[in-house]
């Protein structure tokens, strides 16, 4: 393991953390691929994906619940600038202008989903991370250890999301600030504590032209990534 991201604690305690809500009636953006057809507020099962592969999933799933199944997950942000920095650009690269192929935008569609009722978050900034204990060292677990590593320490980050959502019996998910840029709170709510809580709000919207090209450049232009033609 990585001593700038050590796996999380083995075992489970009750974690005196401070906690937030989102409201009842928050509407949240969901993008989704258009190759597979499920309602936009379908959790992920991650059926048969593994918490040490870092590949099968993303960086906060799949984690086992109990006994072994794993805990099914949904992304979500509260804006769409950070809904499309943590999906549709979620693998560009921190590098001077990097470039996304406009072809990849037929891929994705979004949707506008709304909560039904007030949902408990643990926010992942360094504030509320301070209490978190890290095994091994002194020091607490970090913002910049959980949100901006690379997708080989994904089974790390994945062990602290397990080990949050076992810790915190009341928690519907965890919130953050998405790694391309500091603009809205990107979410992943977990189907055991909130299935059925967030309704679908809109049709799914396509980026890949129209009104959905439009708003997906701009978010791409004020993060300076280029979408080139190809």
């Amino acid at each position: 393991m990585s001593s700038n991201c050590p796996v999380a604690p083995a075992g489970v305690r009750p974690l005196e953390v401070q906690t937030e809500e989102l409201p009842r009636g928050r509407v949240l953006f969901r993008f989704h691929k258009n190759s597979v057809s499920y309602p936009a507020n379908s959790f992920n099962p991650n059926i048969g994906k593994r918490i040490e592969i870092p590949e099968e999933g993303a960086r906060f799933n799949p984690f086992p619940g109990a006994p072994a199944a794993n805990i099914a997950t949904l992304y979500a942000a509260d804006t769409l600038t950070a809904a499309a920095l943590e999906s549709v650009f979620h693998d560009v690269a921190h590098t001077p202008s990097p470039e996304y192929p406009r072809f990849r935008l037929a891929e994705w569609s979004y949707s506008r989903l709304r909560t039904k009722r007030p949902l408990v978050l643990f926010k992942l900034v360094n504030p509320q991370l301070r209490v978190i204990e890290c095994p091994g060292r002194s020091e607490s677990i970090t913002e910049a250890e959980l949100i901006h590593t690379p997708v080989a320490e994904y089974p790390n980050t994945r062990s602290w999301a397990r080990y949050f959502h076992d810790s915190l019996p009341l928690l519907d998910g965890l919130a953050w600030r998405p790694r391309l840029g500091g603009v809205g709170t990107a979410f992943v709510f977990f189907a055991d504590r909130s299935d059925g809580e967030l309704e679908v709000d809109s049709s799914p919207v396509s980026v890949a032209h129209g009104p959905g090209l439009t708003k997906i450049t701009t978010i791409a232009k004020r993060a300076t990534i280029h979408i080139k033609e190809t």
